[in-house]
């Protein structure tokens, strides 16, 4: 994936290892600047961040389908981040980040903690993970 994502849509995001998370409030705008920038939106998943500690909740994800033959990038960035973004709407009422955190020893605070991880792709990326998968 891009490790140049650009300025504009990294901002205000926090940088794990190789994986940018942005706030709850902060990441329906990451989804919208990314396609304005032109990239996908494989889909993301939500992780409380400590200081030292990372928790992932792998099962609450919010994933797009997968790019259709045929589909335009221009066309595929839009429904990818769009797709993304419906499921990021689902999951965030709908779950219980208190529970949630409750499921580690960790002094975790559910609100401040959380993040959206999110995994935008440019075109160049896609045809770069494309070749590779397909060998």
């Amino acid at each position: 994936m891009d490790d140049d994502l650009p300025t504009e849509l990294v901002e205000g995001a926090t940088l794990r290892g190789k994986e940018y998370g942005w706030s709850i409030p902060a990441s329906p705008n990451a989804l919208s600047k990314a396609e304005v920038h032109g990239y996908a939106c494989l889909g993301g998943q939500f992780q409380f961040r400590l200081d030292d500690s990372t928790c992932e909740m792998y099962w609450l994800a919010a994933d797009s389908d997968a790019r259709a033959d045929n589909e335009s990038w221009t066309d595929y960035s839009h429904r990818s981040c769009s797709e993304v973004l419906q499921s990021f709407r689902r999951l965030v009422p709908n779950t219980d980040c208190h529970k949630e955190s409750a499921n580690w020893t960790l002094p975790i605070d559910p609100i401040t903690n959380l993040v959206f991880v999110a995994y935008f792709v440019s075109e160049t990326d896609w045809v770069r993970l494309s070749t590779r998968d397909s060998k």
